[in-house]
């Protein structure tokens, strides 16, 4: 197994993001994803900011799914609905996280700039499949207007030009206005399904329009077109007769058909092509020639035709996951994956629940209940002499210092004393305790008599600090016992909020396995960083034998770095060398002391 040290703060700072959107995030392996209640995010050890950039992108927008998205929901076969609806509810659920967590804007919006710079975010062109190119305008489009993200703006506009030259043109104007509902008129993802819907209903009647219109078409231009031999043979029967009155009646018919083409011609009567009469280029079309196909001179968005708009809808309607571009974000967990050469094997361990033993935790309770209310008297004793018993001066207030009076003549001014209010602890302690395998070995005094284990002194200990900081006011406590299962797992004794009494059953483990200090620190630090507490402190109770020590010692900088202090009781043992605030106990009767010392530090520290 290949130990690799932690190079950045990376996964503390992504269990941090997680924290703070409420979502778990776990750190470990080459693959990033999420199974819709956690995120998973490969083992990075590089400092490549783009890297980071994407992995921040990708967490704000897997805990948008995780918070608003509902995973039950079903598409049905149809690749397009899926994709389609896929699109909308990313903007809509995008919108609603940038409610809570403003910042998340300029985090996803970074990541599209970044992708559209490096090429792998592109506009759609005339000869994509139509399904790609309707889902890559719903997607750009609204990212676009809804997000704010105005870098898509250019490849919103090269898509929407194979936009209309693909789809029927009131197909193109009756979707902006549906897509115009993004995001106020939907409150759920059943929603962005129900208006993925009407948008697929409404491509499909644009194209039957369009198939009638072309069938109609050729029976039109007969009509009013007629062959050369007929029209010299109408000639002369007009120049012989005078007049044909079938012929007029058929002309009528013909006018009152086709409406466009009527205009048409008059146009041309009245001398539209005539030099003398130039047509003045600032003139708009008339609603008719919008709709004639037969002038070439005719603006390409309002007279394009679709030539078989019963194969483009089949295939359209047809299009499968390969005819479509790879899901924004699924190409950004791609890119995220990283190389076999580059995957730490250092795994974030998972949290599991211990053994209970709840007769072996009651009389551990009992056990331990007078020594813990002594420490937690003398903890308390030191939070409140420090809190209601320091006063300073001021030039003003309510109680004179009699003790300053004679400094008036000197031109003091403070005369006065007031009470310095300072606040009452606002701290998370989480103690991590060793069980590995040679907590249980046999331990012998000073000359030479055993004395049992470190493991009960441990245990005693651990639950002793527990219960004192649980009685202190802004303190609280969680705890967890390493290993746990196995070396990648450990336990959760105690979580952050719970009661100490509730969970007296977990303090009763035997001494197995190794000593994965490192993952056990890191599980911690993630721990920490799920509470609302500003202080955070870190407690080690250990016997000092991790299983690598550079990476403890390197995982510790990087908490501290983060601003989790360390903290390293040892047992029997100096631990100074992992720890630079540390303390060593024999006996449960030792602890006090010398945490009334360390408390200075833990608890009231500036």
């Amino acid at each position: 197994m290949k130990n690799r040290t932690l190079h950045n703060a990376f996964p503390i700072v992504a269990a941090a993001i997680g924290n703070r959107f409420g979502i778990k995030v776990s750190v470990g392996g080459d693959q990033a994803y999420t199974d819709g209640k956690s995120i998973q995010l490969p083992a990075y050890e590089g400092d490549d900011p783009d890297y980071q950039d994407y992995a921040w992108g990708l967490l704000a927008h897997e805990a948008a799914h995780i918070r608003y998205s509902d995973f039950s929901l079903r598409y049905g076969s149809s690749v397009l609905r899926r994709r389609l609806c896929g699109a909308i509810e990313d903007v809509r659920i995008e919108h609603e996280l940038a409610k809570d967590f403003p910042g998340t804007r300029l985090t996803i919006g970074t990541v599209i700039e970044k992708m559209i710079a490096k090429g792998d975010f592109v506009a759609t062109r005339i000869d994509d499949h139509p399904a790609n190119i309707l889902y890559s305008f719903v997607l750009k489009s609204l990212r676009a207007r809804v997000l704010g993200q105005t870098a898509l703006l250019p490849l919103v506009a090269q898509t929407e030009v194979a936009l209309k030259a693909k789809f029927p043109k009131g197909a193109v104007t009756r979707m902006k206005g549906l897509l115009s509902e993004v995001p106020q008129g939907l409150q759920s993802e059943s929603d962005c399904l129900h208006l993925t819907d009407r948008i697929l209903t409404m491509i499909e009647q644009e194209f039957e329009q369009q198939r009638q219109r072309n069938q109609a078409q050729p029976a039109a231009d007969e009509d009013t077109r007629p062959e050369p031999y007929d029209t010299d043979q109408a000639a002369v029967s007009a120049d012989s007769d005078g007049s044909n009155g079938s012929d007029s009646e058929d002309d009528m018919e013909h006018d009152q058909r086709l409406p466009a083409d009527n205009d048409d011609e008059q146009s041309s009567e009245s001398g539209g092509n005539d030099d003398s009469n130039p047509e003045n280029p600032d003139d708009e079309p008339s609603a008719q020639a919008e709709n004639s196909s037969s002038d070439p001179q005719g603006d390409d968005e309002e007279s394009t035709v679709i030539a078989d708009p019963v194969g483009v809808l089949q295939t359209l309607l047809s299009a499968g996951d390969i005819d479509i571009d790879q899901d924004l974000f699924e190409s950004l967990k791609s890119s995220l994956s990283l190389a076999a050469e580059n995957v730490s094997e250092l795994l974030m361990p998972s949290g599991n629940e211990p053994p209970m033993d709840e007769r072996a935790g009651a009389f551990l309770l009992r056990k331990v209940q007078s020594e813990s209310g002594k420490i937690r008297a003398a903890l308390q004793g030191l939070v409140q002499s420090q809190t209601l018993n320091r006063s300073q001066r001021a030039c003003r207030g309510r109680r004179i210092d009699g003790k300053r009076l004679h400094r008036l003549p000197l031109g003091e001014t403070k005369l006065f004393q007031r009470k310095q209010v300072k606040a009452a602890p606002n701290t998370a302690i989480h103690l991590l305790l060793d069980k590995s395998e040679s907590m249980g070995y046999q331990v012998n005094d000073s000359q030479g008599q055993s004395v049992g284990s470190r493991m009960p002194i441990a245990l005693e200990a651990t639950l002793a600090l527990a219960l004192a900081f649980e009685g202190i006011p802004g303190v609280n406590p969680g705890v967890t016992a390493f290993p746990g299962h196995q070396d990648d797992s450990v336990f959760r004794l105690l979580e952050h909020g719970q009661r100490v009494n509730v969970r007296t059953g977990a303090f009763s483990l035997a001494a197995t396995g190794s000593t994965p200090m490192t993952e056990a620190i890191w599980f911690g630090a993630a721990s920490l960083l799920r509470c609302r507490e500003p202080r955070k402190v870190l407690m080690v109770m250990t016997d000092g034998q991790p299983n690598d020590t550079l990476s403890t010692l390197d995982i510790l900088q990087r908490c501290r770095d983060s601003g989790i202090e360390t903290v390293g009781i040892g047992l029997g043992l100096d631990v100074s060398h992992l720890f630079p605030i540390a303390i060593t106990i024999n006996d449960l009767s030792e602890l006090r002391a010398q945490l009334f010392e360390l408390s200075k530090a833990v608890l009231l520290a500036a």
